[in-house]
């Protein structure tokens, strides 16, 4: 069944409907993503992608393979989350 199928059973104006759609389902990816965010962050003890920075050039966390991927993975997430935002607002 389409959106608009379903919008039409409901009474609801489509746009109205895909609009909820995307602005719950952008909400579900925010969350997602803060959940793996905080996860990374406290592993590693850290509040933002520059003390994390900070902590790996002051020698306090050894660079490696896992610590590369973790905070490219932080900064990822951290962009993607603005991204999303940024896109709720335009709603």
């Amino acid at each position: 069944m389409t959106i608009a199928a379903i919008a039409q059973k409901l009474n609801i104006p489509v746009a109205n409907m895909e609009k909820e759609i995307l602005e719950n389902f952008l909400t579900k990816k925010i969350l997602e993503n803060k959940i793996e965010l905080f996860s990374l962050a406290n592993k590693y003890k850290i509040k933002s992608l520059s003390e994390f920075d900070g902590l790996i050039k002051a020698g306090k966390i050894s660079e490696t393979t896992q610590t590369r991927d973790d905070f490219f993975k932080i900064d990822y997430l951290t962009s993607q989350i603005a991204l999303m935002k940024n896109i709720i607002q335009t709603f």
